[in-house]
């Protein structure tokens, strides 16, 4: 019991852990953001706007009125549409700040304020299942480190040739306030990391359990009903083709299942890890495109990223960079196949187009030293 005890805390407190997968989160919620926010941008005014009157009746019975924020939000409902669009176009510029990894210390909380105010203006829209469970992750983000891996912020650190992102001491301007232990960072990380693993556990194991209280999906014809709706479907053809595939519908509605209720003991071992971690996001890529979930899928699939070791994320960054060597080497010309110059031309080369045919060629007189 005490060795166990010993390795959890040496795991909590003696390094940071899944920066890649941390990494990956902040990559794919930035730039998943300005997609959103893109695709809003032509119904900006009817959705979140002054044209969003018909919202009120719904809006203003919603729980989100009554929350007692510490902070006043920036986005207020009584914004002008010129207001909204501006404020929006600062949300985007720091999605993408934050999706770069460039100063995380500041865009980090700075991103979480803007998206959270955002989502107040309209939560009809803002209500669904998959803006919720983003809305939990960034919050569980703000304890955690995103900046270690793939950002300008590791960049920077790099060409210092620092490491750490966080002084072992708190500093404002200069002035030294209290020494901070060296572990301090590495918990705040850590507990994020099991923060953001106790919401996906939470997630798959709720959902298998309320699939259980009906037949359809033990007997495995429950994927078929939801390729049959048209408010779900993104690629026509595509659903027609798969809801025709018996043993596709029947493993896919009997796997789901079972996969999410037994994930977390899945990975325990490494070989269970790799299927449990390529079945899930399987199903979440088969939900993102033939039921057109593809926030939600890209949220849970980057929340799964965690769960791969620092060491499989290191050897995928090596193979890719040989990768890229390789191919940049083969679009580089190579130096011996280029034609010489002509100031490179040997001497009697050049003497040869000047010189009488059948003269002897031109003595050559060396220079004086």
């Amino acid at each position: 019991m005490t060795a166990l005890l010993s390795r959890g805390l040496a795991w909590l407190l003696d390094d940071y852990r899944a920066s890649h997968g941390l990494a990956i989160m902040r990559i794919v919620f930035g730039g998943m953001t300005v997609l959103i926010l893109a695709l809003y941008a032509p119904y900006l005014s009817y959705t979140f706007g002054e044209g969003a009157a018909w919202s009120g009746p719904l809006s203003t019975t919603s729980s989100v009125n009554d929350y007692p924020w510490p902070l006043p939000f920036p986005f207020d409902r009584a914004d002008s549409d010129p207001v909204l669009y501006a404020k929006t176009a600062l949300l985007a510029a720091v999605a993408v700040a934050y999706t770069l990894g460039w100063r995380m210390r500041i865009v980090s909380p700075l991103f979480v304020y803007l998206w959270l105010g955002f989502s107040t203006l309209n939560p009809v829209v803002t209500n669904s299942g998959h803006y919720q469970t983003f809305r939990i992750m960034l919050i569980f983000l703000l304890f955690a480190d995103l900046s270690r891996r793939w950002s300008l912020d590791a960049r920077r650190r790099a060409r210092r040739g620092e490491d750490a992102p966080v002084s072992p001491a708190l500093r404002i301007r200069g002035l030294q306030l209290w020494p901070l232990p060296r572990w301090a960072p590495h918990l705040f990380n850590n507990t994020a990391v099991m923060l953001i693993a106790f919401q996906v556990f939470a997630i798959y194991i709720s959902s298998a359990l309320w699939k259980l209280q009906g037949s359809t999906w033990v007997v495995g014809v429950a994927v078929y009903y939801p390729l049959r709706l048209d408010e779900l479907t993104l690629v026509p053809w595509l659903n027609e083709l798969v809801w025709q595939m018996t043993p596709v519908v029947y493993l896919a509605s009997w796997a789901s299942v079972y996969l999410q209720l037994l994930f977390p003991l899945l990975l325990l071992n490494r070989w269970t890890r790799i299927i449990a971690l390529i079945g899930i996001t399987g199903m979440h890529a088969g939900i993102g495109v033939l039921l057109a979930l593809p926030f939600f899928s890209l949220v849970m699939i980057a929340s799964d990223m965690i769960f791969i070791r620092e060491s499989s994320w290191v050897k995928v960054q090596e193979w890719l960079g040989a990768r890229w060597r390789r191919l940049t080497r083969r679009a580089a010309p190579d130096a011996g196949d280029a034609p010489p110059n002509v100031g490179d031309a040997p001497p009697d080369a050049a003497d040869a187009t000047t010189r009488a045919p059948g003269a002897p060629p031109r003595e050559r007189v060396p220079a004086e030293a």
